[in-house]
């Protein structure tokens, strides 16, 4: 009986240690989901700010490619737009027949304007870069000058992040293949066609990508955070419903011992009351007997005459 008592409070202690444990792994496993999910966003957002400099990169491509197909384009002469001192070719300045000045825009000095209104409306950075530029304003900072070096090598594009005036950008950086149009200002530096001759380099603000990086991993937290709930609680249901189960296995099982106790008694009470009937109805007989040999007035009747009942009753009850 002490053994079924200590087993019966025994186990919903094990049943805690159990339940603390499935706790700590379930834990474990949502913590794991949400580091997961931190460095995915993160690589996400890596990864946006760096699709957003390849498009900025293709789009200078494109209207490069477009200026230097029509060799230059004219555009008014004004402050923000003097005569490009760099450009060596003939008609660079022309005056139309109402008298408007107009010098030639080539692709450099169109990129470099281009990158001036983004930076300031859009505070993405762009730089045209060469280990030889032509423009001293055209060489490259420390990270660009690696870049152009690996292109040497064969290396098509670069990309990290890096500080530019203390906040973190996307630098991104492919290298300008010399095309036939390209030649007109810089056949002069001996460049071929196919030949690295430079590139651009731009570099993406990282905080607006930072910011969705943060609400989506918000978002995520709450979720994890949900379904840690549910399953914590999943794990008290659970263990709560196991326990009384365990305990009313137990007492069914307590209950069965002590019935089977009880009825182990009761059958050896009556094998016990088997054994005694025969000489309880010797006595009987046999006092039946004197009494009849005696007579009533004997001090000895009455003492025959009791044992007689006393026997004669154990017989009777034992039959009932």
């Amino acid at each position: 009986m002490a053994d079924n008592n200590t087993a019966a409070t025994t186990r919903p202690i094990q049943l805690k240690y159990y339940a603390l444990g499935i706790a700590l792994v379930w834990t474990l496993f949502i913590v794991l989901a949400l580091l997961w999910n931190y460095n995915a966003e993160k690589s996400g957002t890596f990864e946006a700010a760096r699709i957003q400099a390849r498009a900025a990169f293709e789009k200078d491509v494109l209207y490069r490619r477009w200026n230097a197909g029509h060799g230059g384009v004219y555009v008014p002469v004004t402050a923000a737009t003097p005569p490009n001192p760099y450009l060596k070719v003939a008609e660079r300045d022309i005056t139309t027949p109402a008298g408007r000045k107009l010098t030639k825009i080539n692709p450099a000095y169109m990129t470099r304007q281009v990158h001036e209104i983004a930076q300031k409306d859009y505070g993405v950075q762009g730089h045209i870069t060469s280990l030889n530029p032509i423009r001293p304003e055209n060489a490259p900072d420390a990270w660009e000058a690696k870049a152009l070096k690996s292109f040497e090598k064969g290396v098509p594009e670069v990309s990290s992040l890096d500080m530019v005036n203390g906040e973190t950008y996307m630098r991104l950086m492919r290298p300008l293949v010399t095309e036939a149009g390209c030649l007109k200002c810089h056949a002069e530096q001996g460049y071929q066609v196919g030949d690295v001759r430079g590139g651009i380099s731009v570099a993406v603000p990282l905080s607006p990508f930072v910011t969705i990086e943060k609400k989506g991993f918000f978002v995520f937290s709450v979720i994890d955070g949900l379904i840690w709930l549910i399953g914590i609680a999943g794990i008290g249901i659970s263990m709560f419903l196991l326990n009384r189960q365990i305990t009313h296995r137990l007492q069914a099982e307590t209950e069965l011992r002590q019935h089977e106790k009880l009825q182990g008694v009761m059958e050896m009470a009556g094998a016990v009351c088997h054994e005694l009937n025969q000489p309880m109805q010797a006595i009987s007989g046999y006092s039946e007997i004197i009494l009849m040999e005696i007579e009533p007035g004997d001090p000895q009747f009455s003492r025959l005459e009791a044992i007689k009942n006393r026997s004669t009753a154990w017989g009777t009850s034992r039959a009932n």
